[in-house]
């Protein structure tokens, strides 16, 4: 009788430990300190993938599709990237079986140091970005909601010239929302795209001649050194790596060299964008905070 108790208290206990696992990825593993992508982990050794949890549905293997667009719209070379160009990433989650009730993904990009590289953004609806493990700079996209479209987007701007080749890691996983985790496909390895580093796009900030963060990393008070190619009204705005507004100021700038106070002293040690915009140009400058 005692063993069937201990037996009966653990399938409980397991069960219970699913349920709460399943709930908090449901919102998105890394806003939830779980990192799932299969890449080089922050910390040495290799992340795992899906799979780990969500292992026994009939969906099959999840089937990814990433693409590319520039900021014309136009798909961009999957082989390699521009410098300094913002891409729109969209993330397609396909199944080879039963179709499932909602799907979900995890992506990260990363230099060959294994060290973020670029900067993620703007997400669509279902995806947030996320912040990786403290003090690693990383960033994730991934969902916030499991999705029944199947589809996620993103942007990703591209490292400054000189970063050299990337990767970016993208699992999957097909879930029928029942609580836990059963029943459910992850991907068993992750989908790796590798990008050469192209030629930087000719223009990087357009409306400014010269432009320059610092410090950066940050640990002191940080200003934005700019030659606006035209004199007129901009907005400088601070936001976090969800693209949400933290600070906003509006400035009357010159034409010549300029030197910015940036608002910082609120920041949290972590990843930030400092946007300067006017009617003639848009700068958009990726910041630590450590």
């Amino acid at each position: 009788m005692k063993n069937f108790s201990s037996f009966r208290f653990l399938a409980i206990f397991f069960t219970i430990g699913a349920t709460v696992l399943f709930l908090a990825n449901s919102s998105g593993p890394a806003a939830n300190n779980n990192f799932f992508t299969g890449a080089p982990s922050a910390g040495g050794g290799m992340e795992s993938t899906c799979s780990t949890c969500h292992n026994s549905g009939s969906f099959g293997e999840p089937q990814l599709a990433i693409t590319f667009s520039d900021e014309n719209g136009d798909e961009a070379n999957p082989t390699s990237y521009r410098p300094g160009q913002t891409y729109t990433v969209t993330v397609a989650v396909g199944h080879t079986m039963t179709a499932p009730a909602a799907t979900g993904f995890q992506s990260q990009i990363l230099d060959a140091s294994n060290n973020v590289a670029g900067v993620m953004g703007s997400p669509g609806a279902g995806v947030q970005i996320s912040s990786g493990p403290a003090g690693s700079g990383r960033q994730y996209a991934e969902h916030s909601t499991p999705n029944a479209d199947s589809t996620f987007t993103f942007e990703w701007t591209a490292p400054e010239a000189g970063a050299g080749e990337v990767k970016m890691y993208v699992v999957g996983n097909l879930v029928n929302r029942a609580a836990g985790t059963s029943g459910d496909n992850g991907s068993t390895s992750p989908t790796i795209l590798t990008f050469e580093e192209g030629t930087p796009v000719s223009t990087r900030n357009p409306g400014f001649s010269e432009t320059r963060l610092f410090p950066n990393p940050a640990d002191s008070p940080v200003s934005l050194s700019v030659r606006p190619d035209v004199a007129g009204d901009y907005t400088l705005r601070v936001l976090d790596i969800a693209g949400r507004e933290l600070n906003r100021n509006s400035l009357r700038l010159t034409a010549g060299n300029e030197t910015i106070a940036v608002p910082t002293t609120s920041l949290q040690p972590g990843i930030y964008l400092v946007e300067l915009s006017g009617e003639n140009g848009r700068l958009l400058e990726r910041l630590l905070v450590r």
